[in-house]
């Protein structure tokens, strides 16, 4: 987006940060609503959890409404759970990293810029909302999982340039693009669904469940088949890291949801794709150079 002046890619990177915070708001619906199947996420507005008043839009503003009433309900005076705010920092700061790479990428047309937003910002929000209800339920919703296959696929076939890596063989752009994405979404909830037999079969109980199955088809349709293993082995290394932590600290390992690991790893390959292969490429030449040796 070379055409415009500093003054416009500051006003368009201001915008996408206040996008996130109000989507964010939006995600917290989705994260309330959907693993209890209580109501749509689009009616009736939010009420206090609590006393369950309506909430006034002057009440509802992100993040700044929580801090003036202090945390709390203007009615009933009960607290109101952080993870609403944190939340909506979470998306507009991913939303604002997000609107800085695609306003500052260079040699990129800006309507191409404009639809890996779009593109990002969905996929951001689909892994903010099943890392939260997988961390407080234990489940990865099939509204956001399903849906998101759907999204990766249509997205590839109608972008190709979304598909960092598409099969050779192919010439036609579009099957090319819907073949990479189809392959990482077989390759994603197929290794996925392998560990968990394995896992089962080693350790006589369910090791993954079926929700992270579709979950990493999602991450594949959107990342491609390398995406999609690169990110299984950030999550792995994550989890160990954090199961191991959890095991000295408390004595117990206990159940971890592994769905925000797999956020974790999939938000890694979204942004840092060139770092994660130098740091590979590095590693397995000292590791020829130590056989070598």
């Amino acid at each position: 987006m070379g055409f415009m002046d500093p003054r416009q890619q500051t006003l368009l990177l201001v915008f996408s940060g206040l996008l996130g915070l109000v989507v964010g708001s939006f995600l917290n619906v989705c994260i309330f609503r959907l693993p209890r199947n209580c109501m749509s996420i689009v009616k009736p507005r939010s009420r206090c959890p609590k006393c369950l008043t309506w909430i006034a839009w002057y009440d509802n503003l992100p993040v700044v409404s929580w801090t003036l009433l202090g945390g709390k309900c203007r009615h009933c005076k009960n607290p109101i759970s952080i993870r609403y705010t944190l939340v909506e920092l979470l998306t507009g700061l991913l939303f604002l990293y997000a609107g800085y790479r695609a306003l500052y990428a260079a040699g990129t047309p800006g309507w191409q810029q404009g639809v890996r937003f779009a593109v990002e910002a969905w996929f951001l929000s689909a892994l903010i909302v099943s890392t939260f209800i997988d961390l407080e339920f234990r489940i990865l919703p099939d509204e956001i999982t399903l849906s998101g296959v759907v999204i990766g696929l249509a997205a590839s076939v109608a972008f190709p340039f979304l598909q960092s890596a598409l099969p050779s063989m192919i010439r036609e752009e579009h099957l090319a693009a819907l073949t990479a994405s189809a392959l990482g979404a077989v390759v994603g909830g197929g290794s996925i669904y392998l560990v968990g037999i394995l896992g089962k079969w080693v350790f006589r109980k369910e090791a993954m469940g079926f929700g992270d199955v579709k979950y990493m088809a999602m991450v594949g349709a959107v990342l491609g088949w390398r995406g999609v293993l690169l990110t299984f082995m950030i999550a792995c290394l994550c989890g160990s890291i954090f199961g191991i932590g959890k095991l000295i600290a408390t004595r117990r390992m206990g159940y971890v949801p592994f769905g925000p690991f797999l956020s974790v790893g999939a938000l890694t390959m979204l942004f840092f794709t060139p770092e994660v292969n130098r740091m590979l490429d590095a590693y397995l030449a000292m590791n020829q150079r130590l056989l070598g040796r």
